[in-house]
């Protein structure tokens, strides 16, 4: 039998059973689920916790937009290493995201499996393998030509898809000596707006104790000024009031905004889904110099085009001039002064975002056999480049400001034609942010049995590996001046780094039943310093139907050059609060209604620092595996994983814990007129940095079983699923455990069970899956108004496909996703920029229908 390298070792091997847990997806399994992206795959991995989707991603405009990342156990997207063909991509460039590979880069149309190794591999892959590794296979020595189409819709509209892909092959390597593959995909998927979906509740939601809508809204908000004309005072009025401007600016008395003013209710004026088009090319060509030698080369070329389209620009802080056209003289009859503004700039239009991220990747390797060892050696050329570009909804500031000053800007309706002229004269179009990030590596393995034991050869892998990581940022002159309003500044930087690795590995069969995995790798980083890292795995097969496994291992993740080199730019926080000690009643003082501490969106400092250090991790793991009957296999493996100096961003919890935050929120002076009520927020300082540890701990279940044909056809049941014991951060050293599981905080969810559930049926041309996804219910991130708890209700959605093999080339498949039309369940999470449910976890689109007809040619 020939043997095969599983994920989590480098030496090759017959049994695929191995010390560490690894979940294999095969392309059948793809075709069956339906999905027709990494992003969507990963989605049914139960270990794949807190990952960044499409629907998350409006929440940063300046980072996180175009990118979707995996994240297993929850403790990072840049804690888990993706990998194509078992070697590394360029993380995605943009230097205010993660640290991570933009799984739109991976071609999932020339997929043939997935690897998850759901447990640390940093002595193996990488010192940031402490999450786990996903690796993604590519077909290889494929013949023939593949082509397909696929259609999808959603039942209320928004959100349609359509994908075209053309496979081919040629040559066998066994006998022709060669082997050349070439896989072509493209994928269109439209936008989904809010206002196509009746459920999208509102922005105030009191039932609920969600209350974030805007304070700048079209008509505009205004305060009265003091006497030197700018700073605000006394309650928000609205001219239009109390008719406001509905759907998106309306009256709600009771919100943050006050009586006598308007709120913007921006859910019912945005987008929940981008427009995107993706187009990828992945070739693979090998050639056989003899029988011990092949050459092989990988290129991939993936472009992804992604718009964002949200509200129309906010204008805080604007003062409108007492001589302006449009001051409203009637609500302020007396003592006028010119107003401080709070307005939304509909007639600009939605802010849209065109991001266009490319991944490029270039292998150059040879394998093969010499001197008695297996070698596999490549230079690996990888690129992630996003431009992010303004082309609708912004402004310069200069220009607005001084148009604003002259009074003929309506910020309480239309505007005239002069105005409308400076508005226009106004507006930008530009690229205002372009990144650049490269990986150029160089590795080396051989891997060869040494001497017998009792159970069987010993083997041995050695490794090296050289790389080479760069990345650039540079913006705009518009954007580096701070002349994008409502952007802040940023300045451009570049950094790189080079990491040195050794490495090697030990199978030892100790006896017939008991198998040893030892493993080591030293890395060096030019910039944060060097660490060496174990791995020791036991694999006991008591009997044919039984394997325990164990291991324990250490990790290390350097700041990424993002992480260290990012710039500081002031923006705005993602989510709207209350300052917990300021919008309070305290004695006789009412301070509810206070917009200087009542719905504040402050200004938020965000970017690397140079004084980061490593994140470091311990990782443990034990499990069983057993196999009554050749058609009935369960797994059942427990894992403990734990980081410090974990690096984090925070924002929700400098409002859910202000006190021990103190630190890192800027407030003005007091007002002696609220004794016991420190001064109004202005702003946060989110930078990045390292917070004390993480510690989490789960068990994962894994069953398969293939029931015997009957006249009836023939049924399958396979569930992966994770349950999760703990999961705790600690601020500070000395501070006190913090328990995040079950509950909404540090800015995402970690449910305590989550799974994937498939019964499949086959009756000849007929295949049939039923598949459920459920993640279970949690506490709200905010208390009730009573001060009670709001539990997120579970979420659970079932996808129904279907396959029919017309020909035997030619095949259909079609099916249903969220078959029953599950809505997402109502929460009042405060950090996305879509509110009313979480983005992060749950799909906005609804029952979904699609049809896809495949045609093979051999």
């Amino acid at each position: 039998m020939p043997k095969v390298e599983i994920t989590g070792s480098s030496i090759k091997r017959l049994n695929a059973e191995t010390a560490l847990p690894v979940q294999l997806i095969t392309r059948a399994d793809i075709e069956k689920s339906g999905t027709t992206t990494a992003a969507e795959l990963l989605s049914k991995v139960s270990a794949n916790a807190a990952a960044l989707t499409d629907g998350a991603s409006f929440s940063d405009i300046a980072g996180q937009r175009g990118f979707n990342g995996a994240n297993l156990r929850g403790i990072g997207v840049s804690s888990t290493l993706v990998l194509l063909n078992g070697r590394r991509l360029a993380n995605f460039a943009s230097p205010g995201g993660n640290a991570g590979v933009d799984l739109n880069a991976i071609p999932s149309a020339a997929i043939d499996r997935v690897e998850v190794l759901k447990d640390g591999a940093s002595a193996i892959y990488g010192t940031d393998a402490i999450g786990g590794v996903i690796n993604f296979i590519t077909r290889r020595n494929y013949e023939g030509v593949d082509a397909s189409v696929y259609y999808a819709d959603t039942q209320d509209g928004g959100a349609r898809k359509a994908m075209a892909t053309l496979s081919g092959g040629i040559g066998d390597l066994a006998t022709d000596r060669y082997n050349v593959l070439a896989v072509l995909d493209y994928q269109d998927t439209g936008s989904l707006r809010s206002s196509q979906r009746s459920w999208i509740g509102s922005a105030y939601q009191p039932d609920i104790n969600l209350d974030s809508g805007s304070s700048n809204t079209f008509p505009a908000n205004f305060r009265r000024t003091r006497a030197n004309g700018t700073t605000a005072t006394g309650p928000r009025m609205n001219p239009s009031a109390p008719a406001c401007n509905p759907p998106a600016t309306v009256y709600a008395p009771d919100s943050f905004v006050g009586p006598a003013a308007c709120m913007y209710d921006y859910m019912q004026d945005t987008e929940l889904f981008p427009d995107s088009k993706r187009v990828s090319l992945l070739t693979r060509g090998q050639f056989a110099l003899d029988k011990d030698t092949t050459l092989y080369g990988e290129l991939l070329v993936n472009e992804t085009s992604t718009t964002y389209r949200i509200s129309a620009l906010t204008i805080s802080g604007a003062i409108y001039p007492l001589t302006g056209q449009y001051y409203p003289h009637a609500m302020v009859p007396t003592n006028k002064t010119p107003l401080n503004v709070n307005m939304r700039l509909t007639e600009g239009g939605p802010r849209t975002n065109d991001i266009e991220a490319t991944a490029t990747r270039m292998v150059l390797g040879a394998k093969g056999v010499a001197l008695g060892w297996d070698y596999d050696m490549a230079l690996n050329h990888s690129v992630n480049k996003v431009d992010d570009k303004y082309v609708d909804g912004y402004v310069r500031t200069t220009l607005f400001d001084e148009a604003f000053a002259s009074g003929k800007i309506n910020p309480f309706g239309p505007s005239g034609p002069e105005g409308q002229a400076l508005l226009a004269a106004a507006k930008i179009n530009d690229l205002a942010r372009h990144s650049r990030g490269t990986t150029d590596s160089f590795d080396i393995k051989a891997t060869r049995e040494l001497f017998e034991m009792a159970g069987g050869k010993a083997a041995v892998a050695l490794g090296a590996e050289y790389r080479r990581e760069k990345m650039a940022f540079t913006p705009s002159a518009l954007l580096a001046a701070g002349e994008i309003r409502g952007e802040g500044t940023a300045t451009p930087f570049s950094g790189g780094r080079n990491v040195k690795a050794v490495y090697a590995e030990f199978n030892l069969p100790v006896l017939a039943s008991v198998e040893a995995q030892l493993a080591l790798r030293h890395d060096r980083y030019d910039d944060v310093g060097s660490t060496t890292n174990p791995k020791v795995g036991v694999r006991w097969n008591p009997m044919k139907q039984v394997v325990v496994r164990g291991s324990y291992g250490t990790g290390f993740r350097a700041p990424s050059l993002a992480d260290l080199y990012g710039p500081v730019r002031l923006g705005q926080a993602n989510g709207i609060y209350n300052d917990p000690l300021g919008c309070i009643k305290l004695g006789a003082i009412d301070n509810t209604e206070n917009p200087d501490y009542c719905g504040l969106q402050p200004d938020k400092l965000r970017g690397g620092s140079v004084s980061l250090r490593p994140e470091e991790s311990k990782q443990f793991s034990v499990g069983l595996v057993l196999e009554p009957h050749r058609s009935f296999t369960t797994t059942l493996d427990y894992w403990r994983i734990k980081k410090t100096d974990v690096i984090v961003s925070p924002e929700g919890s400098y409002f859910t814990d202000p006190v021990r935050n103190a630190a890192y929120i800027i407030r003005d002076v007091p007002d002696p007129a609220l004794p016991g009520i420190p001064g109004p927020i202005l702003s946060i300082d989110s930078r990045l940095r390292n917070i004390g540890a993480l510690e989490t701990s789960g068990a994962d279940l894994g069953v398969n079983w293939r029931l015997p044909a009957t006249e009836l056809g023939r049924f399958a049941v396979t569930l992966n699923g994770t349950y999760v014991f703990d999961y705790k951060t600690r601020e500070a050293a000395d501070g006190p455990d913090i328990s995040a599981l079950g509950v909404y905080t540090n800015d995402q969810i970690i449910q305590r069970w989550r799974h994937t559930v498939s019964v499949d049926y086959e009756r000849g041309p007929l295949s049939l899956t039923l598949q459920q996804t459920y993640l279970s219910g949690y506490r709200d991130q905010n208390l009730l108004a009573d001060g009670s708890v709001h539990r997120v209700d579970s979420y659970s959605l079932l996808d129904l496909t279907g396959g029919y093999q017309i020909t035997t080339g030619l095949k259909l498949r079609a099916g249903v996703k969220n078959l029953l039309d599950k809505n997402p369940p109502r929460s009042n999470q405060l950090f996305s920029f879509s509110v009313g449910y979480d983005p992060s976890y749950t799909d906005p689109r609804g029952r979904q229908f699609y049809a896809a007809l495949a045609y093979s040619f051999k």
